[in-house]
């Protein structure tokens, strides 16, 4: 029996997963993805979310739970405020709600900060590293010397619910844009995973609702660049598997708006970890 683990725990608008990690941060296991929508009440997702955490623990000895979630959030107080993309989680004290079941510590942070804080884990000599998450929302974590920043108050980087057009930047990069601009293109609202199949077999339309997607987080992260002037920028998030898709107008848009992305060797890649960097980001939570 391992007396020094931890639980990371990445609750998103769509899915839920945990992991068990050793006291390096090493990943030793990690829960199937439980689908969100499969629950019916808020009773019934607390109860899914602490039962995927007790089969991890077993007979181990866990010193925290670690738990990433939409925003906003208090995360001092553990309180999901009124998030858009986790209904049945609204105004709920997360904190409290795990604690009382599983009786072990347990800390709350936004899912894209901590999603933010595991990916640039390993990364070294960065000024400013910044984490992004598509999918039911969109989602920024910035760290700033390896150190993850929240703000004067603890709710900096809620870029996404930002206004834009008479509606806010996640109506333009999330996953109900694609699926409105698909009954666009197809007469249908069909999935990311639809859009995605069809761009792969070389559909036309499916393509140009990739590059026009493209387009917009281009526009977006333009003006994050133009803020803060990162080293680096992960896109993570489900929507990020269709990187190579939207990459190219992405790319183009922040040329055309950002002087800095032309200067200097700012990187903007696909996230190889995913769900697990906000995993692994739950856990650094234990790290003071």
């Amino acid at each position: 029996m391992d007396n020094n683990l931890y639980i990371g725990t990445d609750i998103g608008g769509t899915t839920f997963t945990s992991g068990l990690f050793d006291t390096k941060r090493i990943l030793i296991n990690q829960s199937k993805k439980e689908l969100i929508s499969n629950f019916k009440s808020k009773k019934e997702l607390i109860n899914g979310i602490t039962t995927q955490i007790a089969n991890l623990i077993g007979n181990n000895k866990v010193q925290g739970i670690g738990v990433s979630c939409p925003g906003p959030l208090n995360s001092n107080k553990g309180l999901i405020l009124n998030t858009p993309n986790l209904i049945f989680l609204q105004n709920c004290n997360i904190k409290n709600e795990i604690e009382k079941i599983a009786n072990i510590p347990c800390r709350v942070e936004n899912d894209a900060n901590l999603f933010a804080l595991g990916e640039s884990n390993n990364i070294k000599n960065n000024k400013v590293f910044v984490g992004v998450t598509l999918g039911t929302g969109l989602g920024f974590g910035i760290i700033i010397n390896g150190k993850l920043f929240t703000g004067g108050n603890g709710m900096a980087a809620e870029y996404g619910i930002s206004p834009i057009n008479k509606e806010n930047w996640e109506a333009y990069t999330s996953i109900r844009w694609l699926e409105k601009k698909s009954s666009i293109y197809f007469s249908t609202y069909k999935s990311p995973k639809t859009i995605f199949k069809l761009a792969k077999e070389n559909n036309k339309d499916a393509l140009s609702i990739w590059a026009e997607y493209g387009k917009n987080l281009g526009i977006c992260l333009s003006h994050i660049i133009n803020i803060l002037d990162p080293n680096k920028i992960s896109i993570g998030g489900g929507l990020s598997n269709a990187f190579s898709l939207f990459k190219k107008t992405m790319i183009e848009e922040i040329k055309h708006h950002s002087p800095s992305y032309l200067e200097n060797d700012i990187k903007i890649y696909e996230s190889k970890f995913k769900e697990k960097s906000a995993m692994l980001g739950a856990t650094l939570l234990f790290n003071d």
